[in-house]
């Protein structure tokens, strides 16, 4: 009976240690993560309008938004920035950071309390942000075929 025991034990043991190893895992290859803005400009952005944007950019300022998440301005080029809300909490990235999002590129229409500094045609609401510098990886949870979308090299659908 004790031999038996041991042996279900052992059995369950190994079943799920080779469970927990065939769980899946981001493999990024080098077309992971593309950007499809660069400039940042008027007249780039306007092409993008509703759409799925992916960029780089340094973070200039932070605000928080009314739910405690933050909201960057984003230089993109010496001339052009873009604020981008998360949907996300972020802890991990301070002033000065180079980071790459993804996100809805939409109109600005900023409440009262934001009108102090969200200035600008657009905005992006963002639902990934990599820090490569960090190795900061953050997605929102509900957003995972995006996700993927990404991490396979290609701009995520709207979806």
């Amino acid at each position: 009976m004790r031999t038996l025991l041991s042996i279900l034990l052992l059995t369950l043991s190994v079943t799920n240690l080779l469970g927990q190893s065939s769980s899946p895992t981001i493999k990024p290859t080098s077309k992971s993560f593309p950007t499809n803005i660069q400039e940042g400009n008027e007249n780039e952005l306007s092409k993008f309008d509703g759409k799925v944007v992916a960029f780089n950019g340094t973070i200039e300022k932070i605000e928080n938004t009314r739910n405690n998440t933050p909201f960057y301005r984003l230089k993109i080029t010496d001339d052009n920035y873009l604020w981008t809300a998360l949907m996300f909490k972020n802890e991990a990235n301070k002033i000065g950071d180079k980071v790459r999002v993804v996100g809805y590129l939409r109109p600005n229409d900023p409440n009262e309390a934001a009108k102090k500094y969200l200035d600008g045609k657009y905005m992006v609401i963002a639902f990934g942000l990599i820090d490569f510098n960090n190795s900061n990886f953050l997605f929102l949870g509900g957003a995972g075929q995006q996700q993927q979308e990404w991490i396979d090299g290609k701009i995520p659908s709207a979806n």
